[in-house]
């Protein structure tokens, strides 16, 4: 019954997650409020508890015993089951506002994206051509859903532009007064993060839609991955790791990457599996992130001749996609994508960094964050090398512990993690659930009842 607890572990994860999202987004809005400890450790406990989900081959665990008393149990899964409710109203909700302030360019990732395909749909390069005045004029939104940088008017800010700050430059800058040194303008990301837009941009629809549809098209195939006794479990702590369903219907692009690695680290057994990882890598750089993971993975069970294979395929996948910008323009299109690296970004998001921006410790040098994120990078992946026969779905979660030290520690980082923590218990070879013994133990799902004692 040890299948149970991982899956519940990872919902419960991904609960929190969504409590810590939560504040995190409340604070970023209005500074001085309370709660900046407890997103740093919610999330660093929450990563935690996925770890310890994930370790381990899996094999049998349905069957193994658990160690526990059944109120706990049910306890646990009744929470799960709740939080699922949550998770599920999230995606009910979606159509309507959620907020005064709400627009569907919840931020650049999503607008500077629908601009990026509007151009390509004109035959145009967004890595030079884009104009993100005129580009947010269109969609109706301001500074605030800017990425602002270290210069310019901006140089002497020590930690983050206040919004009237933003208003004022963004005011002189739209109006042509000085250059636009301030605002990153071109798209950030490799060019499938655009490209996948083009049908939805060009029929004049809500892209958030389609960034919903690959977390519900991700979720189902962990579910049909997953042993058939054990899909309401899956299902349920699916819904209930609602970090997943609230803030993709907040907003936000990263399924588009999130959906190839699903498929990729699920199915790496396969000779096809190169394909999904090279659509992730040339979706989003935080893909990247994994793929020293995933080969380590693949390695292990296929061997380096299928792993360098396996390689070259999403290689070629992304420099497929990438090719006409790259000949385009070469220089701009490298300095799109490494927009993160190059430009000097303003410290933000909801891991270590977020105790120095906005919970009152003296916010250090650069440098020293990335020595932090280094050294993390390669413990992480030593423990992913050393435990890949005896845990080798644990490189599905490390992978992203580096950028819980990084400068730029987003929030957006983190919420997915549940997802891929899912996918990688799915296809652990964790047997079939004895039904009525998980009922006697107080299993519970939205799905199906424990039996009465």
């Amino acid at each position: 019954m040890r299948a149970l607890a991982r899956i519940a572990a990872v919902a419960v994860a991904g609960a929190a997650l969504y409590y810590a999202g939560i504040v995190n987004s409340i604070i970023l809005t209005h500074p001085g409020r309370p709660g900046v400890g407890a997103v740093v450790l919610g999330i660093g406990l929450a990563i935690a508890i996925l770890l310890v989900a994930v370790v381990g081959t899996g094999r049998d665990d349905a069957v193994a015993p658990m160690p526990g008393r059944t109120w706990f149990v049910r306890g646990v899964w009744v929470f799960v089951s709740v939080m699922a409710l949550v998770g599920f109203g999230w995606l009910v909700d979606m159509p309507r506002q959620h907020s005064l302030d709400w627009t569907p360019y919840h931020n650049d990732a999503i607008a500077l994206n629908e601009c990026a395909a509007r151009l390509v749909l004109q035959g145009r390069d967004p890595y030079t051509d884009l104009d993100v005045f005129a580009c947010y004029g269109s969609l109706g939104i301001g500074p605030d859903r800017t990425t602002p940088l270290r210069r310019g008017a901006f140089a002497d800010v020590a930690i983050y532009p206040s919004d009237d700050q933003l208003d004022q430059v963004w005011d002189q800058r739209a109006s042509g007064i000085g250059t636009n040194d301030e605002f990153v303008w071109r798209p950030s990301y490799p060019a499938v993060s655009f490209l996948a837009l083009l049908p939805m941009v060009a029929l004049g629809w809500d892209t958030n839609y389609l960034y919903v549809a690959c977390l519900l098209v991700a979720m189902a195939l962990i579910v049909v991955r997953s042993p058939r006794t054990l899909r309401p479990f899956f299902l349920t702590a699916l819904l209930g790791a609602s970090s997943l369903t609230a803030f993709t219907v907040g907003g936000s692009s990263d399924l588009l990457y999130a959906l190839p690695l699903v498929v990729a680290w699920m199915y790496r057994d396969r000779k096809w599996a190169g394909i999904p990882l090279g659509t992730a890598l040339a979706t989003k750089q935080i893909a990247w992130f994994f793929a020293p993971f995933w080969i380590i993975a693949v390695v292990t069970e296929r061997g380096w001749r299928a792993a360098a294979r396996d390689l070259a395929i999403a290689a070629a996948v992304f420099g497929v996609t990438n090719l006409p910008f790259i000949v385009h323009d070469p220089q701009a299109w490298i300095a799109g994508i490494m927009t993160p690296v190059i430009e000097p970004m303003f410290a933000r998001g909801a891991g270590l960094i977020f105790l120095f921006t906005n919970g009152g410790v003296p916010l250090l040098p650069v440098v020293a964050y990335s020595a932090l994120e280094a050294i993390a990078g390669i413990i992480c992946l030593v423990i992913a090398w050393r435990a890949r026969r005896t845990s080798p779905e644990l490189g599905s979660i490390l992978a992203i512990v580096p950028l819980f030290f990084a400068w730029r520690s987003l929030f957006s980082y983190f919420f997915l993690l549940p997802l891929f923590a899912f996918a990688a218990i799915a296809r652990m070879p964790i047997g079939e659930l004895a039904f009525e013994r998980a009922r006697k133990l107080g299993g519970l799902t939205i799905f199906a009842a424990p039996s009465r004692p």
